[in-house]
């Protein structure tokens, strides 16, 4: 059963409905421009091709223009994007943790000695908290080449050589098999241990966070026991090639604004990344069992864009989802080419060209 005290936000249906509005105003707008550009002298077969086209693209860039224009408003008035409350009020970081927690990072074919480095700076951030007793740490192997495999386990022997009286919270686990991928990477965590834990936090093979952000989210879980899970945003960081340094100048830049215009519009139905969020272990258990879709690729075998789905199936459970825009301390790496980037791109797009099985599911 949920707790009874269910979240509202001031005008939260509103939001939603002034942002639809304003999405098909604009949107029409800019089709109407293109139309009269194209229309100049008639219009032809491949004309209308490209102007279906251009609609759907200009709605989709409408909704980020909306969110950021919303997101810079409230960033200058420094509100919070759900509550609206000044930003320096909505956390209490003298509030007692009494719950537990497990740190995951699922690892595959990785840069050890770079995994490595991010999880021990994860640890040894929280145990400047001075609360680390609240939290063990999870090493969540799917490896599959057997000389990183060996690597791994020695690496992991000198960090717990290097972390001392530490080590005794901090576990390596490697699957000889990575059934069903990440997804069932979690699960057989989840399925193994996670009856230990309220909450697990998510990492991935590049992410880093901050002990003060994990506090906060643990302690916003705390105090909201309808949250089921608060996704952060990750700011990219160690980039060195032009692109990489490129991609990660825009993220700082306006993601910011972006996030927090989401936030507004979303309030507690926001959605999932896969990293670097916090879950509430008994819903995500209850509520976010996976199908292997049934048919070839892309459209059938494991969901690739998960996380998406597993947000709609713990707030159809009645769970909120939140996005805390506001809050830092919170950082992945990105692709460093454009190559690597269009292969987690197709690797997206595919994800979501399966989301199109799903639509009919009761309640999403």
């Amino acid at each position: 059963m949920l707790p009874e005290n269910e979240i509202r936000f001031p005008g939260e249906y509103s939001r939603r409905i002034t942002y639809v509005v304003l999405t098909i105003l604009t949107a029409a707008i800019g089709v109407y421009m293109m139309y009269d550009i194209l229309s100049a002298n008639g219009i032809t077969i491949l004309e209308g091709v490209i102007l279906v086209l251009f609609a759907i693209s200009f709605c989709w860039i409408s909704t980020s223009f909306l969110s950021a224009i919303f997101g810079f408003i409230l960033l200058m008035l420094r509100r919070d994007p759900m509550t609206l409350k000044p930003i320096d009020t909505i956390y209490n970081d003298s509030m007692p943790i009494t719950t537990r927690t497990a740190i995951v990072m699922p690892i595959y074919n990785e840069d050890t000695h770079r995994v490595i480095a991010g999880f021990e700076a994860t640890l040894r951030s929280v145990e400047q908290t001075g609360e680390i007793s609240h939290f063990d740490f999870f090493m969540l192997s799917d490896t599959t080449k057997s000389d990183i495999a060996q690597r791994e386990r020695d690496y992991w022997q000198q960090f717990t050589d290097r972390i001392g009286e530490l080590s005794k919270q901090t576990f390596y686990r490697r699957r000889e098999k990575n059934l069903h991928r990440k997804v069932g990477n979690i699960a057989e965590f989840l399925q193994r241990w996670g009856k230990n834990y309220e909450h697990v936090l998510v990492l991935d093979a590049d992410s880093v966070m901050s002990g003060h952000c994990i506090m906060r989210m643990v302690r916003t879980m705390q105090a909201n026991p309808r949250s089921g899970l608060i996704q952060t945003v990750p700011t990219p960081v160690r980039q060195t090639t032009f692109f990489g340094r490129f991609v990660q100048f825009a993220a700082v830049l306006y993601s910011p604004m972006l996030a927090a215009g989401i936030a507004f519009w979303q309030t507690g139905a926001a959605n999932y990344w896969g990293h670097n969020a916090i879950i509430r272990t008994k819903a995500f258990i209850d509520h976010c069992g996976l199908p292997t879709l049934e048919g070839k690729a892309p459209f059938g075998g494991d969901i690739l864009s998960h996380d998406f789905v597993e947000a709609a199936m713990l707030r159809r459970a009645g769970w909120d989802v939140f996005l805390l825009a506001e809050l830092e301390g919170s950082y992945e790496e990105v692709p460093a080419n454009i190559i690597d980037y269009a292969t987690r791109d197709r690797r997206w797009v595919q994800g979501n060209i399966q989301h199109l099985g799903l639509l009919g599911a009761a309640g999403l």
